[in-house]
């Protein structure tokens, strides 16, 4: 199987930098700020008996009332000029049509009260559909929303039991050649594809080591077992200990070339020791 070729990354340092003298800022009223407080607290009390007030003498709802009181609340954000006013999409513009379905799954219309587009809302409505990864949401005041995504792209090759097929950073098969990404991270088992984001994303941490990887094969949905070009297996720990298992293991390459060393495996699955199990020797002639 071809290897991973993959660049080592390299680390910039940044020089120190000295930070300007400033002149002693005035202590704070204490006793001012207690008394803003109160009166915003009594103003609050006020505007809130004044609503049930008016609930019972219009023989309204509270929650007719509070329609009305949203209604004017965001007149007057559109008056002050905090509506949206546009809705930008970044980062899909080779891709026209899966830029229109994420602007309209943000379900963001130009005059909608901008307090009212929360970013966190907007962004698992994006995610549903399933299209796009790396959704990011920015409000930017007064008046814009942006919507940074990238589309899915080929990300591993995953044997499904007959065949190679490319998988997307969505985890969706692709109809793509495997031969035109051959050089892509190998996978086998069962909910590999599923996993595969955060495997590949931690592998792009440690290049070298992912250089030396035939193949990654999951393990009860849970692990990895890395597969060396060298035929040593490293076990792997369960997915949320995996950074620092793969770390463990490259800095062990570096430094004494231990999977090069004919072992059959190298258990990282404890955080303690790495223990290490020799390959079977091949029998010599005249033995029993």
């Amino acid at each position: 199987m071809p290897k991973i070729e993959q660049s080592a990354k390299s680390r910039g340092k940044g020089a120190a930098k000295t930070k300007p003298k400033r002149h002693a800022e005035p202590v704070p009223s204490f006793a001012d700020e207690d008394v803003s407080v109160s009166s915003v607290l009594f103003g609050l009390v006020m505007i809130a008996a004044l609503v049930v007030a008016t609930a019972a003498f219009m023989g309204g709802s509270l929650s007719q009332i509070g329609s009305k009181v949203d209604n004017t609340t965001d007149t007057m954000a559109r008056s002050v000029g905090l509506a949206v006013s546009s809705v930008r999409v970044v980062g899909l513009d080779h891709d026209p049509v899966l830029k229109s379905d994420v602007r309209a799954a943000a379900m963001v219309e130009p005059g909608e009260n901008m307090f009212r587009a929360d970013p966190q809302a907007i962004r698992a409505r994006v995610e549903a559909t399933r299209k796009v990864v790396n959704v990011r949401i920015h409000r930017l005041w007064p008046d814009q929303i942006v919507i940074m995504a990238d589309a899915a792209e080929p990300m591993a090759l995953y044997h499904d039991g007959e065949d190679w097929r490319v998988i997307d950073t969505l985890g969706r098969t692709l109809d793509d050649d495997p031969l035109e990404h051959a050089g892509l991270p190998r996978l086998t088992g069962e909910g590999a594809p599923a996993a595969a984001l955060d495997l590949v994303v931690q592998l792009d941490m440690v290049p070298e080591l992912a250089g030396e990887l035939a193949y990654a094969e999951r393990v009860a949905e849970r692990r990895w077992n890395l597969h060396m070009e060298s035929g040593t297996i490293a076990l792997m720990p369960r997915d949320v200990e995996l950074g620092d298992a793969l770390v463990r293991l490259d800095n062990l390459q570096f430094d004494t070339d231990l999977a090069d060393r004919g072992l059959a495996r190298l258990d990282l699955r404890q955080r303690g020791p790495v223990y290490l199990t020799p390959a079977a020797q091949p029998r010599q002639e005249g033995q029993a």
